[in-house]
């Protein structure tokens, strides 16, 4: 479903008086404005008890050219969009920052906003139980006891608030966020996690859209964690083998002449049995240490350095200039942490591996048919936070339903290792959206970062789309810009369509 061009908002169209307290940050530049706002803790009793969401605003530029706000929806989850916009002057381009008030907010639960609590301990316990779940029937009922300490803990810590995470009350705040600024309509982009904001906004309040765009999307339509984890580790496979291929072809590649994907092969299996050595350290490394450092595999900047590592690991050299200690004292940490991402994740998704028999076959599965990464270590969280899990999946998920012809445009990557392309794909299949591809890697583009850009093709069509409501046309692609080994280069042409 594609909408035709439409012409820009006039300055203040949208606006009306706001009803927020705005005023310096303590922490950042003047330039950045902070807030609160008060919303109810349970939207189904909206004069009940209140939470606070925390904001934070850097002013158009152009204060003559101002079309409203644009609020930015962050990831995660947990993510704080807070802290994003006291660190980020260019967290959009300059020709947006020129036209709105850049806003962002922290999620309930999530820093200035009121905050889920959790003891430290039991954070750090349940992370190394995900990471020992899989090798024994013993492994995996440690987890699910980990979990449950870590959420009854969180809701002794936290009191009603955790029960009230999951998006259905985000949206509302959002809204309720809309209302304070005075905007009759907004324009929000969110990315990663935040799409899921964007999409169930769109369900919500199709009256208040101005017009969405969503990076990186998650898929609702998933119907069980295997689709989940085959998803993820069917797009590092692929950011895999381009890479072993780059190596086999490319002499700069420290793998040049090896075979890399044997190479692999030899130190994930070594990693398995116990006896992968870090030459820099001289500490083992496990299978899930080594896939963590696999990842790299998806930002082929660091393709050169991820060959140097392996070769290093495989040789029991070591090619690094100087190597950490590992003896080195972690910092004191405090007893209690903000940890929303567990009762966020619960709440959105019935995903749950019942036992280890379940993982085990899970496991098996993904490795016969992705036989050179065999599992993608993104994925380890939503396939085992809710393990033994203490609360109720309350916005469980299932396919989009938005109303037809909303002014919503999706970015898909081709090789996000996270949000991977076919879930954009699907997402804007169910809404109606129009679907932007770019055809490099990373995980989200637009506006892309020093390390990933930028995609000059990306940002105009965006901008495009943001400033002007210029829907792009269907089949719109953008090149990739990444070279393999050595950064990024120039935008070699302009968007294509198909």
């Amino acid at each position: 479903m594609i909408l035709a061009a439409g012409t820009a908002v006039p300055a203040h169209a949208t606006s009306t008086k706001s009803k927020i307290n705005w005023h310096a940050c303590e922490d950042a530049r003047a330039v950045v404005e902070c807030a609160t706002i008060k919303v109810p803790l349970d939207w189904s009793h909206p004069n009940g008890q209140t939470i606070k969401i925390g904001l934070a605003r850097r002013k158009a530029t152009k204060p003559s050219a101002r079309i409203g706000s644009i609020l930015m929806d962050p990831g995660g989850p947990g993510v704080s969009g807070v802290d994003e916009v006291k660190r980020k002057p260019n967290l959009f381009t300059s020709a947006v920052s020129e036209r709105f008030d850049v806003i962002s907010f922290d999620p309930r639960g999530v820093n200035t906003s009121t905050p889920v609590r959790c003891a430290t301990e039991l954070i750090f316990q349940a992370d190394e139980a995900k990471r020992r779940a899989s090798r024994s029937a013993a492994d995996f009922a440690a987890l699910r006891r980990a979990n449950q300490k870590l959420s009854r803990n969180c809701r002794k810590l936290t009191g009603p608030l955790y029960d009230h995470l999951d998006n259905l009350h985000v949206i509302r705040d959002i809204d309720a966020i809309r209302t304070a600024l005075g905007e009759d309509k907004i324009t929000q982009v969110g990315y990663s996690y935040g799409t899921l904001m964007i999409q169930q906004y769109a369900e919500k309040f199709p009256q208040h859209v101005r017009a969405l765009a969503a990076d990186g999307n998650v898929d609702r339509s998933l119907r069980s964690v295997w689709d989940f984890l085959d998803g993820q580790t069917a797009a590092m496979e692929k950011a895999f083998v381009q890479w072993a291929d780059w190596c086999d072809k490319t002499s700069d590649c420290a793998l040049y002449g090896m075979d890399a994907k044997n190479v692999y092969g030899v130190l994930r299996e070594r990693a398995k049995s116990g006896k992968l050595v870090d030459p820099a350290t001289g500490m083992k490394v496990d299978f899930g240490m080594l896939t963590g450092r696999a990842q790299a595999v998806s930002a082929p900047e660091y393709w050169k350095d991820l060959a140097t590592l392996f070769k290093s690991l495989h040789d029991g050299t070591d090619s690094s200039s100087s190597s950490p200690s590992p003896t080195s004292q972690q910092p004191d940490l405090p007893e209690t942490m903000t940890y929303p991402r567990q009762g966020m994740w619960c709440q959105d998704w019935t995903f749950e591996i019942k036992n280890y028999t379940e993982l085990k076959s899970t496991i098996a599965r993904l490795s016969k048919r992705y036989p050179n990464v065999e599992w993608n270590p993104n994925a380890t969280d939503g396939a085992l936070d809710c393990v033994g899990w203490q609360g109720k999946t309350t916005n469980p998920q299932r396919p989009l339903r938005v109303k037809d012809g909303l002014p919503l445009v999706m970015i898909g990557n081709l090789n996000d290792p996270a949000s991977v392309y076919a879930w954009s794909k699907n997402s804007a299949k169910q809404s109606g959206a129009s679907l932007v591809t770019y055809e490099g890697f990373g995980h989200t583009i637009y506006p892309s970062t020093v390390a990933f850009g930028p995609s000059t093709c990306i940002n105009d069509v965006i901008d495009a789309f943001l400033i002007d409501l210029k829907t792009p046309k269907e089949g719109t692609s953008c090149p990739a810009i990444e070279v393999p080994g050595e950064g990024t280069k120039p935008t070699p042409r302009p968007a294509s369509t198909s």
